[in-house]
C-alpha cells in the first residue's frame, strides 16, 4: 500500500505555539558565500529567537545579515511532522544595555558551545512560515 503525505500551511501563531515546544533548531547563516547551518538551542521572546553562543561562526556572521531559523518535529509512530522556518536579521545583544536585551540575557537558553559562551544573538522575524505533514 503507498503512503501519501498531505501537507498543511500552518499560520503564523501556530508556528510560534509549535516553536514553543522545542529548544532545539537549527540556525542558518553564510560564511565567505558558503551557507552553514548549525544546531542550537534556543528560547522564544514572543516572536523574537533567543540564542547564547561562544565567539565564532555565528556570532561573526549571524549579526546585521538575514539568517534562517528552523525547527521540526517528527512522531514516526502517528506518521506525522511539522517544520517551522523563520527568516530575519541576526542581532548580537551581548553588550546591549537596554532592558529588553538584559531581559533575555536571562531567558533560560543552555549553550552547547564550549565556554566562555558569553554571545548573545537574537532573530527578528521577517517571516515565519509552517507545514505539518500527515500521512494519508
Amino acid at each position: 500500500m503507498e503512503h501519501r503525505g498531505v501537507i498543511e500551511e500552518l499560520g503564523r501563531q501556530e508556528c510560534l505555539a509549535l516553536l514553543a515546544t522545542q529548544r532545539l533548531g537549527r540556525l542558518g547563516v553564510v560564511v565567505d558565500g558558503v551557507p552553514l547551518v548549525l544546531p542550537m538551542q534556543f528560547a522564544l521572546d514572543d516572536e523574537i529567537v533567543v540564542l547564547q553562543t561562544n565567539q565564532g561562526a555565528k556570532s561573526l556572521h549571524a549579526p546585521l545579515t538575514s539568517v534562517s531559523f528552523e525547527v521540526d518535529h517528527v512522531d514516526w509512530e502517528q506518521g506525522v511532522g511539522w517544520s517551522v522556518l523563520i527568516q530575519g536579521i541576526g542581532e548580537d545583544i551581548s553588550t546591549a544595555i537596554d532592558d529588553r536585551s538584559e531581559d533575555r540575557r536571562s531567558l533560560a537558553v543552555h549553550s552547547w558551545a564550549p565556554p566562555p559562551a558569553d554571545r548573545w544573538l537574537t532573530i527578528v522575524p521577517r517571516t515565519i512560515t509552517g507545514r505539518r505533514i500527515r500521512v494519508s
